[in-house]
């Protein structure tokens, strides 16, 4: 059979295969004999190359359902698709043929210490890769050993994936705390405690980007505070679930988007994933944060029980493939992050996308789109459960593109003027005083202890690569760029004078209620509101320098953390702001949530702003812009082009129609990242 098989990279390959089942071929995973691991995409009529290859598994990995949909968004995105199908997938799927150095059967009598030591090393293992064990015992004796025939080279197919360590509390909260207040420095390992009690478990991917020091963090394993897993199972045993009749879901009939408060949405969710569940067919539920799809692991396992499966990086990689295939099975209700997006489910139902925070990809690729495309090659409904809505989703909503639902949870909203130099305002303490025994999350939008200011220029500090304002961290006396990961010394780029703390991050704000009240187990502290869990009190120390960037979207931002904080909160909302008389908090406070979405949308429909155009914002490391400027002109579009330190950064608004061969235009000058707004 001639086939069409595309490998990591993108590349197509035109293949003559011998396929050993009587099912279309398409969306088989194939070994290859160059080492490689291919998907078979399509027929071909006729074969290019002849290659021996073998096919391991007895049900296709990716369904054609799913080819289609990530074909047309790789148009929209103007990306090659079969190099986004190996993005896309687990890496545990993606396998490679790597050399092996097992024992040989011969007598190990005769050999001295040091090669017994080696071939023990192997046997243990029960294989050991080529270049491991020629980097731990040298060359030159591992060699040796398989010259004299007491090891030999073996070729094996493994996966690309290294166990993802998944890090979480070893002992209990207020304990670990106690032993770090005898340190001088203690701000970042108490940061990552807290963060860890908050969300449960945390990937290292989740850590880095949090920006936690990996000496704090080896500290804490050391002392025992925190524990390494590799795979987290909420639920051991066989669990089979508990019967929901007294459950009576409002049916939906089309794409949906409810939001509101956390506890309803929860309840919500659980209602329409029944009904999707008693009609026979199958979920797809799509998280884009860890610890939500914590979070609802536990909500959803003692509803659903083993029909629960759950596709993440917290499982162990023979779990992720059991699961993968498992969920042809139907009538499955699929938990899973960004790795499950093209889980083979036959009988799909439902997709739901649990929070739209994070939902960016490194490429650039928003995955509301392609769960939006799928659910039309599918017929599956599509429902997005989130805390606030965006602009564009209004537009959808007002356009009739697709129905909402709104829940919110009734509660007190006080709006706090801050002093300019303020951390905690009086006010704010005494309602802090009535809640120390209840969950209180405290929330402000900077990392580390502030921004760096400069006494001597008398400006804040921009970073050299991307001009973004940089950030002090105080306890490691260092510069941090939290959009590029630019470091440097705690001192000026410009002048080189020592810089000062101006404003204040999240480590100033664990000094200061640590100086007030002590850290306790009922305390949390974030820079965003994450879905996860739900607070008695959530207290917004600042927000508003999101109201400072020079964007369009600058006030949409601000409005979506303010709703995003009075979503997770349970009896009271606290706004600390050097602006209480903007529009938006006494809105929040009527709990008018439409008021804003339609203003800012007359705003944007006069001045062609998206969702009425298409912008992309582009970056580059090189000069391009006299290409950019050709590129422009050529296509219609409106240009804004800037230098940034060592990066060219440039803006395009154009409409819809010219946007996809603009995209294409633009990558082919290798752009560092390319983002659609």
């Amino acid at each position: 059979m001639n086939l069409r098989v595309t490998v990591p990279g993108g590349r197509v390959l035109n293949l003559s295969l011998e396929f050993p089942y009587e099912s279309s071929p398409i969306g088989y995973r194939v070994l290859l004999a160059n080492g490689k691991t291919g998907i078979v995409v399509g027929l071909s009529e006729k074969a290019e190359l002849s290659m021996s290859a073998d096919f391991p598994d007895d049900k296709p990995v990716i369904l054609q359902t799913h080819l289609e949909a990530l074909k047309d968004l790789a148009n929209i995105y103007g990306l090659n698709p079969w190099s986004m199908v190996f993005s896309f997938l687990p890496e545990e799927l993606i396998w490679k043929e790597e050399t092996y150095i097992v024992v040989a059967e011969r007598s190990k009598d005769m050999l001295d210490s040091k090669s017994r030591e080696v071939v023990e090393y192997v046997r243990k293992r029960r294989g050991v890769k080529e270049e491991s064990l020629k980097d731990k015992f040298g060359w030159r004796l591992v060699e040796l050993l398989i010259e004299k025939g007491f090891l030999k080279k073996e070729r094996r197919w493994d996966t690309l994936r290294v166990s993802t360590r998944i890090f979480a509390l070893n002992v209990p909260f207020e304990s670990a705390y106690e032993e770090l207040k005898k340190l001088k420095k203690r701000e970042g390992k108490l940061a990552i405690l807290s963060f860890l009690k908050d969300r449960g478990f945390a990937t290292e991917e989740e850590i880095k980007e949090m920006g936690f020091e990996s000496q704090d963090l080896n500290y804490l394993i050391r002392k025992g505070m925190v524990a390494v897993k590799e795979g987290v199972d909420i639920y051991t045993d066989s669990y089979a679930g508990v019967p929901l009749e007294d459950i009576s879901p409002k049916k939906i009939q089309k794409g949906t988007v409810l939001f509101g408060s956390y506890g309803l949405l929860l309840e919500r969710l659980k209602s329409v994933l029944y009904d999707t569940f008693k009609m026979g067919r199958s979920a797809l539920v799509v998280c884009s944060s860890l610890s939500t799809l914590f979070s609802l692991e536990r909500v959803l396992k003692p509803f659903f029980g083993d029909h629960l499966l759950v596709i993440s990086s917290k499982e162990s990689s023979k779990k992720v493939i059991k699961n993968w295939f498992k969920a042809q099975e139907g009538g499955k209700i699929v938990l899973g992050s960004r790795l499950s997006l093209l889980i083979p489910i036959r009988d799909l139902g439902l997709i739901v996308l649990f929070d739209d925070a994070g939902t960016k990809l490194p490429s650039g690729v928003d995955i509301r789109n392609f769960l939006y495309v799928l659910s039309k090659y599918t017929g599956a409904k599509f429902l997005m459960a989130i805390p606030s809505l965006d602009v564009s989703t209004y537009y959808l909503i007002r356009r009739k593109k697709m129905d909402y639902e709104c829940s919110w949870k009734r509660l007190k909203v006080l709006v706090l003027e801050r002093k300019e130099k303020e951390v905690i305002s009086g006010e704010c303490i005494k309602i802090l005083e009535e809640f120390l025994d209840k969950r209180v999350l405290f929330l402000v939008n900077k990392k580390g202890y502030g921004y760096a200011y400069c006494p001597r220029c008398q400006s804040l500090c921009v970073c050299p690569v991307c001009g973004s304002f940089l950030t002090l961290y105080k306890e490691r006396e260092r510069l941090l760029c939290t959009n590029c990961g630019f470091k440097g010394e705690p001192a000026c780029l410009e002048c080189g004078s020592k810089v000062e703390s101006s404003s204040f991050g999240v480590e100033k704000v664990m000094e200061e209620v640590e100086n007030l009240f002590g850290i306790r187990e009922s305390f949390s502290f974030s820079t965003y509101p994450n879905l996860g869990g739900g607070y008695h009190l959530v207290v917004v120390l600042s927000a508003d320098n999101l109201l400072s960037v020079p964007f369009f979207n600058a006030e949409e931002g601000f409005y979506k953390y303010l709703w995003r904080a009075r979503a997770v909160a349970e009896d009271m909302l606290v706004i600390q702001t050097l602006f209480p008389k903007h529009p938006l908090l006494e809105e929040l406070r009527e709990g008018d949530w439409e008021a804003y979405l339609h203003r800012e949308l007359l705003r944007r429909e006069e001045e062609g702003l998206p969702p009425f155009s298409k912008m992309l914002l582009v970056r580059f490391s090189k000069d391009r812009r006299k290409e950019l400027e050709r590129i422009a002109n050529e296509y219609k579009a409106e240009l804004r082009c800037r230098k940034t330190g060592r990066l060219t950064e440039a803006l395009f608004k154009t409409d819809k129609k010219l946007m996809d061969k603009l995209i294409k235009q633009v990558r082919s000058l290798k752009p560092v990242r390319l983002e659609l707004l």
